[in-house]
């Protein structure tokens, strides 16, 4: 008992080792105060150092970047005659009505030689449309030239180079030619047939006088 009375808690410090078992002794009296620290302002920008020990710079060489490519022209020589061909040539002197007459005069003789049947006034009404453009101005010298060379082909029975020439008319003024061109290419396809009937009638003909 005199054990018990003479321990004593000063303050708050116990006078003997607590066991391992016993609970931490905690003190209400003393209130720890923290400072204020000051608050971290990540917002604020730094300033960027203009001279210092630490700083380095380094220089960046210069790349030799190539040359920029030079574009190159895709229009060929070709495509350029044709853009040419396609443009109405106002340097074409022609006597426009004397070759008209020459024209018409061979058209009518393919027509009037009873070969074509029932597909002759058909042909007929064509040329007359052709005609009557023609006297009207609505054809340009390039297309009255060209319509001379098809007809003087079908008088020479080369109705390959008078078909080659129509082609070309329908691609290249097809707005002039299309409301007459179909009796002239009727005119053609049968001066082709024609040509394949003589040739095989004269294979047969050299057949016979070998034999």
């Amino acid at each position: 008992m005199d054990k018990c009375d003479n321990t004593s808690v000063q303050g708050n410090k116990v006078s003997f080792d607590p066991g391992w078992n016993d609970p931490p002794k905690f003190s209400y009296n003393a209130q720890q105060t923290t400072p204020n620290r000051p608050r971290n302002f990540l917002n604020k920008r730094v300033a960027f150092p203009l001279s210092g020990t630490g700083s380095t710079t380094t220089s960046v060489p210069p790349v030799n970047l190539p040359p920029m490519p030079v574009p190159v022209s895709t229009t060929s020589p070709h495509s350029k005659q044709n853009n040419c061909k396609n443009e109405p040539d106002d340097t074409i002197i022609i006597d426009s009505e004397s070759t008209l007459t020459e024209v018409k005069d061979i058209f009518v003789k393919l027509i009037d030689s009873g070969e074509l049947g029932s597909k002759a006034n058909d042909i007929r009404k064509r040329i007359g449309i052709m005609e009557d453009m023609w006297l009207k101005g609505k054809l340009n010298p390039q297309i009255q030239t060209q319509m001379k060379e098809l007809a003087y082909a079908l008088r020479d029975d080369q109705p390959s180079k008078a078909d080659e020439i129509h082609k070309s008319l329908m691609v290249d003024h097809v707005s002039a030619v299309c409301t007459w061109m179909s009796g002239v290419k009727q005119l053609i396809y049968h001066c082709i047939a024609r040509s394949e009937l003589l040739d095989i009638d004269k294979q047969e003909s050299d057949k016979l006088n070998t034999e």
